[in-house]
């Protein structure tokens, strides 16, 4: 469950539970809503994954049993790690990667999105 006082914020970081977020470092923040498509992606893409990595370790004739198998769990994992609303930031790598959108937390729960909401507030003051 989270709850408001998962998150702090000083200074130079953004704190939630255990996770440390440099502030110089973003660029942005926002509530984002995941629709049908962005589920149906992330089951496709992590069930595939799976499915690929059981394809390379076994053989041939044994993977044609077991891919199919592995498919199912990856659809099943990536199902089990749905969620509705996620509290993402803008974040700048030190490294080549450049600016990506990182989630913080992630909820089925309405008032959770507030929450949420009220952290981007509270960033964005911060940030700017």
């Amino acid at each position: 469950m989270i709850i408001a006082d998962d998150f702090h914020i000083n200074e130079n970081k953004v704190v939630f539970k255990k996770d440390e977020y440099p502030l110089s470092k973003i660029k942005g923040v926002r509530v984002k809503i995941n629709s049908l498509k962005d589920h149906a992606m992330r089951v496709v893409t992590i069930s595939l994954i799976v499915s690929s990595v059981v394809w390379t370790i076994c053989p041939e004739y044994f993977g044609l049993f077991t891919a199919p198998i592995a498919l199912i769990i990856g659809v099943l994992l990536a199902l089990s790690t749905v969620r509705k609303y996620e509290l993402q930031i803008e974040f700048q790598y030190s490294d080549d990667t450049g600016l990506q959108w990182v989630s913080m937390a992630k909820t089925n729960k309405p008032n959770i999105k507030i929450i949420f909401e009220q952290q981007v507030i509270q960033i964005l003051k911060k940030i700017t």
